[in-house]
């Protein structure tokens, strides 16, 4: 991207510097971006691009493939086929929760028998694709002997459960790393493709016998290990760009910002919301879906998922912006439509069945996103993020479907589509909670990375060069750039280890220098330079 510096920027006299703008409202010093005619967005598929679409859509469609109801775990005993799903979801997505969070929490490890941690962590990759293939296997093969739902499939079921949740919970973190390093507008349209291509695996699972459950249950695992190899120190190639090593600030644990708790609750009141629906699809209705409906269902559910994100795509490239908002709101109109059309056509469970679908769709990718978000902008190291946001997630689902389950067991069989207006209401009420409430739109502002041309290193060139056009101060541009990156005074007090009183003075400075009021004019000042 082309840079025109002002040359006479930083000899002009104080007045003169601060209201300084260049046509169209550019910072004086500022990189125009509207210069350049590259893409925003990149669509080119080199290696570390195919690498990341085919392994990362193979963990993600393993993984629904097991907690979904249609997937590979299905048995014939009754509808709805739970005798081995139902214990296996719970024991995965408890496990690979709880093993996420304490990834999230744990402290960094001592830097003693590093050659050693180094061969262990080697290892761990094939070590948990073979235990995941493993477990999957075992599982598909249980539910297509089971006869009957008895303890002993449930305990075995279990256990299972909990040794897929382990590959599910390490190669979250290993591909959350792995999307961290690099910059969102190269692989934007790969991650959604991605998330999109998931979707495909569950049409001939529905369609044909166990020897493709079998086939997919052993073979995703070690493709997605396969693909991940390649994302080794050195393996990827130089025409993808990456950003700098993510080094994370302030001490302790850094998932406590308040940004993250923010993600995970929105996150896990999405995925409780739409697994209680989902399972309310299944057990609470007279009337379920047609067993020969399954495969048009995930169809219908590729083809919405990839038209919204390919409009989102299209409208982020003619804007030139990061707009990440626009899947946030199109995922929770999706799930407000899914949760209330269960009430209103239980008869005709098709639609409610296929929208919640593809809500799920694009919640899953919207937080995707917004981890990255906060891994760039508040510079928190992967694990942390990817572990808290994503731990509640998993979290979710089997209380989720543990509350349906609750309902089914107290309504009696007649009553059950009677209940249904309040599972809508409920449902509803949850989602517009976390979207009013637990992550508002404005808080996707301060994380966008629109303002920062995503990356680290533009964020603090961006400060510095308004710093120097309006004559900011040494420790004016310090407060400045932590202002850009969405933080508070408080937690400027800590990091500076200044007074709150001195915060203040230098931040109404700055601000009459810049011309602004607020901290929002501040983020749309810099966002302006980017055209």
């Amino acid at each position: 991207m082309t840079e025109e510096r002002n040359n006479g920027a930083a000899g002009d006299s104080d007045s003169g510097v601060r209201g300084r703008r260049e046509g169209g409202g550019r910072i004086a010093g500022a990189p125009d971006a509207r210069s350049t005619r590259e893409p925003f967005l990149s669509v080119s598929l080199c290696g570390a691009k195919g690498r990341l679409l085919f392994g990362f859509a193979a963990f993600v469609s393993w993984t629904n493939l097991l907690i979904c109801f249609e997937g590979l775990l299905r048995d014939s005993v009754a509808y709805g086929g739970g005798v081995v799903h139902d214990p296996f979801l719970v024991g995965a997505c408890v496990t690979a929760a709880l093993l996420l969070v304490v990834a999230a929490f744990r402290r960094a490890g001592s830097q003693g028998g590093r050659a050693a941690v180094s061969r262990v962590r080697r290892r761990l990759p094939v070590i948990a694709a073979s235990a995941g293939a493993v477990c999957a296997i075992a599982a598909v093969l249980l539910s297509a002997i089971a006869v009957s739902n008895g303890p002993h499939i449930w305990f075995l079921a279990t256990i299972l459960g909990a040794g897929a949740g382990c590959f599910v919970a390490y190669f979250t973190l290993a591909w959350g790393s792995v999307i961290a390093a690099f910059d969102m507008r190269d692989i934007l349209a790969v991650l959604c493709a991605a998330l999109c291509l998931q979707w495909a695996l569950f049409v001939p699972v529905v369609l044909f016998g166990p020897e493709v459950k079998v086939a997919l249950a052993g073979i995703l695992p070690f493709l997605s290990w396969g693909c991940l190899r390649g994302f080794d120190d050195g393996g990827v190639e130089e025409g993808l760009p990456r950003i700098a090593p993510c080094t994370p600030s302030g001490k302790g644990t850094e998932c406590c910002d308040g940004v993250v708790p923010r993600l995970s609750a929105a996150l896990f009141c999405f995925a409780l919301t739409i697994e209680f629906v989902w399972t309310c699809n299944v057990v609470m209705t007279s009337e379920p879906l047609d067993e020969g409906l399954f495969w048009l269902v995930y169809v219908c559910v590729l083809g919405a998922a990839a038209l919204v994100m390919g409009i989102i795509l299209g409208l982020m490239e003619r804007w030139r912006a990061y707009r990440m908002e626009l899947f946030y709101r199109t995922a929770f109109a999706f799930a407000v439509v899914g949760s209330v059309a269960l009430p209103l056509s239980y008869h005709h469970l098709f639609f409610s069945y296929a929208v919640v679908y593809v809500a799920y769709a694009l919640i899953t990718a919207t937080m995707w996103m917004l981890a990255w978000a906060v891994m760039l902008m508040r510079k928190r190291a992967p694990y942390r993020v990817i572990g808290c946001v994503f731990g509640l997630q998993f979290l979710a689902l089997p209380c989720g479907f543990a509350a349906a389950k609750f309902m089914q067991w107290y309504a009696a069989a007649q009553a059950d589509a009677d209940l249904l207006p309040y599972v809508g209401f409920v449902a509803v009420v949850v989602l517009v909670a976390a979207y009013a409430f637990l992550l508002p739109e404005r808080v996707l502002l301060l994380l966008s990375p629109r303002l920062l041309k995503l990356s680290h290193e533009s964020l603090d060139d961006r400060c510095r060069d308004a710093a120097a056009a309006f004559g900011l101060t040494e420790r004016e541009t310090e407060i400045f750039m932590l202002l850009a990156r969405g933080r508070d005074v408080g937690y400027i007090e800590k990091t500076l280890f200044i007074s709150r009183n001195t915060v203040n003075t230098h931040r109404k400075n700055l601000y009459r220098k810049l011309g602004i009021h607020t901290q929002q004019e501040l983020l749309s000042l810099i966002e302006d330079s980017l055209g």
